[in-house]
């Protein structure tokens, strides 16, 4: 059964961003410690929300490619030091090929 939309967001906030939610609310706390309202974040179908999950990758030591293929975009995410492919994704759009694959990354 695949995970829903919801589900990959949260992951990619709590195991990617590494944000942490402010008790039983929609409210999480961001990087510089502020409450922000997740329900505005969804790299999935924001694509500055899905550079946002990239940076953070990069920042944590993994490479990321992003590239237009013929049909859509595919969306790598490798071992920065051996180059070791971890996670290779195509997806129709590019912040779709981006969650997916820091999606697996964590999961």
């Amino acid at each position: 059964m695949g995970m829903t939309e919801l589900q990959i967001v949260l992951t990619l906030a709590t195991k990617v961003m590494e944000w942490k939610r402010y008790e039983e609310t929609d409210f999480w706390y961001g990087d510089n410690g502020n409450l922000f309202n997740s329900s505005l974040w969804n790299p999935l179908q924001n694509i500055a929300d899905a550079w946002q999950v990239v940076e953070k990758l990069r920042t944590d030591g993994f490479g990321v490619n992003v590239f237009g293929s013929g049909t859509g975009f595919n969306c790598e995410v490798y071992e920065f030091t051996s180059g070791t492919s971890l996670a290779d994704i195509d997806a129709s759009t590019a912040q779709e090929a981006i969650s997916n694959a820091a999606y697996k990354l964590v999961a």
